[in-house]
């Protein structure tokens, strides 16, 4: 098997442990899994195809006995399996593996039937463990700070957005209707968790978890644009397009956010506790990937134009405007900490959220001309 340094430090960019946590994990793995997957090199380049196995025999490696996934890898080849971050429980990393090997299965089929089949079995045994532990959540709410929550949804609208991503090619494969109707049930959830409209905050935006909007993992218009297609949902896909069309123009205008909360007011949603900083990688390559989403559904040129003004984060078009990518030889700053203050840091997250967004953008040439234009 084999894995990815979570961190490597500037300025030598040697790779570093996560105190703690470990030297390798499945979240970073399985971003990896799905960038080498969607390169063109995938299908003759047996080097890629070797990254590919090694770090899928990764993912299956940290499969716990319930069906979930462990997270992290610690020094020594020993699963960390206590720490909040690494339990096996229902948490991103169980999604995100979910999402590598639904993906995976068929491209990887075609290259090496045996890994394919473990994989298949790694998936149904965790699509087990969801039917008897989430599918049959009530659909119901509660209310924080005036705001109705939905409790049926894995913590939050941005795990189930990462849920809907990895359940959908799983669907298609097996037309498994339970599933498919939970998909359409997160896309529900996630609904509720919109807000405002084009002239009142948060300007369509989906809350990430109960009343906080936060940028890490806002992948709930990618979900929903990716779910209305699939469920030929119309609704789905106008309510991604709100965010698009509201919230991410907002975002430019006022320099990217970090995070907020929210609260109802005199029935007026006001904003608490926001932050601009810091801003990742992966607080901006969800945001790209809507846009694009938007661009290919409506072939309108002001979501390429959109999608090339985000994406220019990475190469200047930001607070600090610094190139937070280096096109030359793959670096990823891991953050600008406040203002003009940049983590040099280069960790595996910032990296692959970097090339993921990169491989994206590369696909449209509308969009790459406009990432040109608004690169500083």
């Amino acid at each position: 098997a084999l894995g990815l340094y979570i961190y490597s430090n500037a300025p030598s960019y040697t790779p570093a442990t996560a105190p703690g946590e470990g030297f390798t994990c499945i979240d970073d793995v399985a971003r990896g899994v799905l960038f080498y997957m969607r390169s063109s090199a995938f299908a003759t380049d047996t080097a890629v195809q070797r990254k590919v196995f090694g770090l899928m025999q990764f993912v299956l490696s940290m499969q716990s006995a319930n069906g979930y996934f462990y997270n992290f890898l610690q020094t020594g080849n020993v699963i960390n399996t206590f720490g909040n971050t690494s339990v096996d429980q229902p948490k991103w990393w169980s999604w995100r593996a979910l999402q590598a090997l639904t993906e995976g299965e068929a491209i990887i089929r075609t290259k090496n039937t045996s890994l394919a089949d473990k994989m298949n079995q790694a998936t149904n045994k965790l699509i087990t463990v969801i039917k008897n532990d989430l599918v049959n959540k009530p659909k119901t709410t509660i209310q924080t700070d005036g705001i109705d929550v939905p409790q049926w949804l894995p913590e939050g609208a941005d795990q189930a957005s990462t849920m809907i991503l990895a359940l959908i090619p799983f669907c298609q494969a097996t037309s498994d209707q339970v599933m498919k109707d939970y998909i359409a049930k997160l896309a529900d959830g996630i609904i509720l968790t919109q807000f405002g409209d084009a002239s009142h905050f948060p300007y369509s935006a989906f809350l990430s978890s109960g009343t906080t909007w936060h940028a890490y993992g806002n992948e709930e218009a990618h979900a929903l644009f990716t779910a209305g297609q699939y469920l030929n949902n119309a609704v789905y896909i106008s309510k991604a397009k709100a965010e698009v069309d509201n919230f991410y123009p907002w975002i430019l205008n006022t320099g990217f956010k970090n995070s907020f909360q929210v609260k109802l007011d005199n029935n007026v949603l006001t904003p608490y506790n926001v932050l601009d900083f810091e801003q990742i990688a992966y607080g901006i390559r969800p945001m790209v990937f809507a846009a694009i989403d938007a661009y290919t559904i409506t072939n309108d040129a002001k979501y390429s134009d959109l999608a090339g003004h985000l994406a220019a984060w990475f190469l200047g078009n930001n607070g600090a405007s610094t190139t937070m990518y280096s096109t030359a030889n793959g670096v990823c700053f891991d953050a600008i900490a406040s203002g003009n203050i940049v983590n040099k840091n280069s960790g595996a997250e910032s990296t692959i959220e970097a090339l993921l967004t990169m491989q994206r953008v590369s696909s449209y040439p509308s969009v790459k001309a406009a990432l040109k234009i608004y690169k500083r």
